[in-house]
């Protein structure tokens, strides 16, 4: 994604040559030298080693670890998962626990770095010292034949980034319900973090992976920092999601260093909102600079349907001035819910029996539906919903405790919306059944990935659609 900051992605630009290159160097004159990643992860300041005045790209160094190697006697390399610009991220096997893992190794040319090597360590170091749902877990440390190393937890599935991209790619905006259930764990996860006094200073899409139930997890802590370090800060990090103060390299308070994050949460905010960042140029240093002259454009240019209070609430992450934006972010996810709720009305009071939500754009599925719910279940209040939109709102105000989703819907499709409820606090244990004319293997495996377990083929028989529905109730 260089070509997406430098307005360039030629092969000298990505291989640290070229004009691009030349810019940063203008902009940030006390640079020795600059290592930029080629998935545009990091911009650093770090010094090259004596001796070496070319980065080696050869296979040897690509691939530290070769595939089926066995590293500390348990963990069995199974294939190479991704290339970041420092190093690569391995799927192994923990023979003693009979789990995947992920192993991430530096790559030798910046293991030979001390300044480096030592983020590499700390790095690890920080996710250790983080136990949270929301933060991606680390088991070990080690070193292979001198390629050094850490075990952490494989979270199978796609990131924020990727969500974002999918979107974009089918033209398409993310429902504010989904990106407050994504930034909810976002939060809870930037809460532990902060708590042991961690500066994350990468926080971006493409660093909160999305796994099973969508369990929302933040993960990359190449570039911390602690609240107890130099006040002096490096300039570091993703030049889209920069904070003002970084790029000042401002020496600010030990009570105002997470404000960065708040700031780069609120650039998250943004572009999961509205599919784009809201500061992009032809170049870093362009990019530098509107993050610190300009101000964003407004939300409602890009989509209609956001109450004003979201609007206001991402603009105030955003402020230029650390000391303006919401201290911490249960504070700023607190306050996008409070403006959402507030454009919706007050939350629906739940009283009476059992509730059965039928969510299907086809009238004569629902006729049916509805008919062998209430002949076979005189008690229980049946609710419909003719589109997935629909479907969402009345889920979360009348609570049902069963939820029948047709998968292949017009606008918000089945697999949309059962993403939504498990994205919501409020819905995300409720009991969903899909339903479809067309199940296929992939529909099924993405489904079960979100915790669905029960699917029903049209044309439903009857004997199947009551006993779906006396085992949901009798859980109740």
């Amino acid at each position: 994604m260089i070509s997406r900051a430098c307005g360039d992605s030629n092969k000298h630009n990505r291989c640290g040559k070229g004009p691009i290159f030349a810019q940063i160097r203008q902009a940030i004159p006390l640079a020795k030298s600059l290592l930029f990643c080629p998935d545009m992860c990091y911009l650093i300041i770090v010094s090259r080693p004596k001796g070496q005045d070319s980065i080696s790209a050869t296979k040897n160094h690509l691939e530290p670890i070769p595939l089926g190697a066995c590293l500390d006697g348990k963990y069995h390399v199974q294939s190479l998962l991704g290339r970041g610009s420092m190093g690569l991220v391995y799927l192994a096997t923990d023979a003693s626990l009979q789990r995947e893992v992920a192993i991430k190794v530096l790559l030798p040319r910046y293991a030979a770095d001390e300044r480096v090597a030592k983020r590499f360590r700390l790095e690890a170091v920080s996710m250790a010292a983080v136990r949270a749902e929301n933060v991606v877990q680390i088991f070990a440390f080690g070193d292979y034949e001198g390629h050094p190393y850490f075990v952490m937890e494989y979270v199978p599935g796609y990131t924020v980034g990727n969500l974002i991209e999918n979107a974009n790619n089918h033209g398409e905006q993310l429902y504010l319900d989904v990106v407050i259930g994504i930034l909810k764990q976002v939060c809870r996860g930037l809460e532990a973090v902060h708590a042991r006094g961690i500066v994350h200073r990468d926080i971006k899409p493409a660093n909160m992976l999305i796994g099973p139930r969508f369990r929302v997890a933040i993960t990359d802590f190449g570039l911390v920092e602690t609240i107890r370090s130099s006040a002096e800060r490096d300039l570091a990090g993703t030049p889209l999601y920069l904070a003002p103060e970084i790029i000042r390299r401002q020496e600010i308070s030990a009570e105002l260093r997470f404000s960065s994050d708040i700031y780069a949460l609120g650039i998250s905010s943004y572009e999961m909102l509205t599919g784009q960042v809201p500061f992009d140029g032809e170049s870093i240093k362009e990019i530098l600079r509107r993050h610190l002259k300009e101000d964003p454009k407004p939300l409602s240019d890009f989509r209609s349907d956001l109450p004003p209070g979201v609007q206001d609430v991402v603009l105030h992450a955003l402020s230029k001035e650390p000391g303006d934006r919401p201290r911490l972010g249960m504070d700023f996810i607190d306050a996008l819910v409070a403006a959402r709720d507030a454009a919706s009305g007050a939350p629906y009071q739940r009283l009476g029996g059992p509730r059965v939500l039928i969510v299907d754009d086809d009238p004569e599925t629902r006729t049916i539906f509805r008919t062998a719910i209430k002949v076979g279940f005189p008690d229980t209040s049946v609710v419909e919903a003719t589109d997935g939109v629909q479907g969402l709102d009345l889920a979360k105000t009348t609570k049902p405790d069963l939820m029948f989703v047709d998968l292949n819907m017009p606008g918000m499709n089945g697999l949309e919306l059962v993403a939504s409820l498990r994205a919501d606090e409020s819905t995300h244990e409720m009991e969903l059944v899909v339903v479809s004319s067309n199940l296929d293997t992939e529909a099924c495996r993405l489904l079960g990935s979100l915790g669905v377990t029960t699917f029903l083929a049209k044309p439903v028989e009857l004997s199947q659609l009551v006993d779906v529905v006396r085992s949901a109730l009798k859980r109740r």
